[in-house]
């Protein structure tokens, strides 16, 4: 990931428990639970923390999970599931790198438009 300087990053930290739809325009970390969805707007990097859990349904540019997944995942540019990422759903997109030790349950689409 490139350089960011910590104003330029929108969070969601540990304890903290969202219910709804959450929208993002920057760079985002995401440490706390979401249950509902999630927009991320073109050009921007969503980032699912280790003690992240969200479930419902993902729309992204750019996505990296290192924390638990349960959802529809919609990414535009490319989804990257850490070592210690867990995910159980459907991934559309046109990139997936899946890491040694992480751990995919689902369906993926890889066609190059989503």
């Amino acid at each position: 990931m490139n350089s960011i300087s910590e104003g330029q990053v929108n969070l969601i930290t540990t304890g903290t428990r969202f219910e709804g739809r959450v929208s993002f325009d920057q760079t985002s970390r995401i440490q706390g639970v979401i249950h509902g969805e999630i927009h991320a707007e073109e050009g921007s990097t969503l980032i699912l923390a280790e003690t992240s859990v969200v479930e419902g349904k993902i729309l992204a540019d750019t996505l990296y999970i290192e924390g638990f997944v349960k959802a529809e995942i919609e990414a535009t540019t490319r989804v990257v599931i850490s070592r210690t990422g867990r995910v159980i759903g459907k991934i559309r997109t046109p990139s997936l790198k899946v890491e040694f030790g992480a751990f995919f349950e689902g369906q993926c689409d890889m066609n190059s438009q989503t």
